[in-house]
Formats: C-alpha cells, structure tokens, sequence
C-alpha cells in the first residue's frame, strides 16, 4: 500500500508532523511519500492508496499551496481515501477543542467532492522570540498565553506526539480495511 502526505508549513511544525505520520504509516507497512505542498505540482494522487494533507492554520486559513493541491487534485481524491489534519494553537487548547473540530471540518467543506476518512487538528508551535513572525496578531496571542500563566520567552510546542501517533494507526487500519473490502467484492 502506498501513502501520499502533503503539508503546507509555516515555520516547520507541520513538517514534523507530516514527517511522524509517514514514519507511523511505514511502520504499518505503507510505501510512504513526504512532500511540502510547494512542490506538490505533478504529483500523480492515483498512484496512491492514502492521501494525507495538512496545514498548519494562521489567522484561521490553511496555507495557500495546501488549499491548491486540494482543489487541483479535487476530482482524483474524490475516488480516494482521504485523510485531513491542520494543526495550530486550537489543537493545543482543550478549550478551543470544539473550535479546532469545527475549523477542520470547514476546510472538508470547501472540498465536497473529496469525503475524507479522517479528520484531525493537532496542537502547533510558537516561538515568540522568532522575530519574523511578531506583528500585531502575535502580540494579542502572547498577552492570552501570558494571561493563562504561559511563558512566552520560550517557544511553546503544543504538539502530543501520542496522540498523533495513535490517530495515524488508526488511519492506517481504517485504509487498510477498507481497500481488503474493496478487493474482496
């Protein structure tokens, strides 16, 4: 089985995601390919069995070459199985988890051709200290992690490893299934 993942980063965070999900699906047995969105023009989506694309999210929007790669490739990954994280601070914030559920669900819906399988949004990763990413938006960001007692000097990685492991096993043995129904009919 072969497995395609695609992200669009920001800062890298996602990269690294993108990255522990191709290692846990190889793990699993699958063929797996890495590639940023960037370079994602002219990859042939039918010479996979899973697709998986992400972004990370910035003033609540995916990155622009992770929306084209899926409205470029919509009607291929119509027939595909499907797979969609984002990941941001929401996915770090229990409180904001309904939130983050509704914000991957609305990136599925720009897509109605394509049903994903999954759905996730992950915690992601500030370093307010990197000073290209400092502007007005970051500034009310860092007072709230501030006011909750979070201290911002240092960068904050909201990502559980764990539990991105644990949703890319279970996508594994969802795909899998489904393609052995699929031969067996």
């Amino acid at each position: 089985m072969k497995a395609l993942i695609v992200y669009g980063s920001r800062s890298g965070a996602t990269r690294e995601i993108a990255g522990e999900i191709g290692r846990v699906l190889s793990e699993q047995g699958y063929a797996v390919t890495v590639e940023d969105a960037r370079r994602s023009k002219g990859l042939d989506v039918n010479r996979f069995d899973l697709v998986v694309v992400g972004s990370s999210v910035f003033m609540t929007m995916w990155k622009r070459h992770a929306t084209a790669f899926l409205k470029r490739n919509a009607k291929a990954l119509a027939v595909k199985n499907v797979a969609l994280f984002s990941s941001g601070t929401a996915g770090g914030d229990p409180a904001l988890a309904d939130y983050a559920r509704e914000s991957i669900a609305k990136v599925a819906r720009k897509f109605p051709e394509i049903r994903p399988v999954a759905l996730a949004y992950f915690g992601g990763y500030l370093d307010f200290n990197d000073r290209g990413r400092i502007d007005r938006f970051f500034g009310a960001v860092r007072q709230d992690f501030e006011k909750k007692g979070i201290d911002t000097g240092r960068p904050i990685d909201q990502r559980d490893w764990a539990a991105i492991r644990v949703w890319a096993i279970g996508l594994a043995t969802k795909v899998r299934s489904t393609v052995q129904e699929m031969a067996q009919a």
